[in-house]
């Protein structure tokens, strides 16, 4: 089942700058590192503003399958599941696009276990279950 969102998205053009001004405005870095999501290795930054956890990357791990490609912003809602391999099968077979298949990854924020989805209606949203949690 679906408990929580857990964090936003955000694709930025340039990510020193963001981080700079959503510290400015009041974030809390958190983490800022590389981490490799299935063959891919990717940069982010986890930031904390209003409560709402936010991971910015240069890129999205999805973006080569979203048609047209990924433009900075907002670009996916992360959701936190209690049993992973159910909910995984569920939303599959409720017709939503599998854009990364399930991987574990492990990085600064902890141990997770994820997937991306493209609902019917174009909605790129994760699920995860936090194996290890370190934020």
């Amino acid at each position: 089942m679906i408990q929580s969102l857990w964090n936003i998205g955000l694709k930025t053009a340039d990510l020193d700058r963001d981080i700079d001004f959503f510290q400015n405005i009041g974030a809390e870095l958190l983490v800022r590192e590389h981490v490799t999501v299935g063959n891919e290795r990717v940069e982010y930054a986890a930031l904390r503003l209003g409560g709402v956890r936010m991971l910015l990357f240069p890129k999205v791990v999805f973006e080569e399958k979203i048609e047209g490609g990924v433009r900075p912003g907002l670009t996916h809602a992360v959701y936190e599941v209690d049993d992973f391999d159910a909910e995984y099968e569920r939303i599959k077979a409720l017709g939503a696009m599998v854009l990364i298949e399930p991987v574990e990854i492990s990085a600064g924020v902890g141990r997770r276990k994820l997937a991306f989805f493209l609902s019917p209606g174009g909605f790129v949203f994760e699920v995860m279950q936090v194996l290890e949690a370190r934020l």
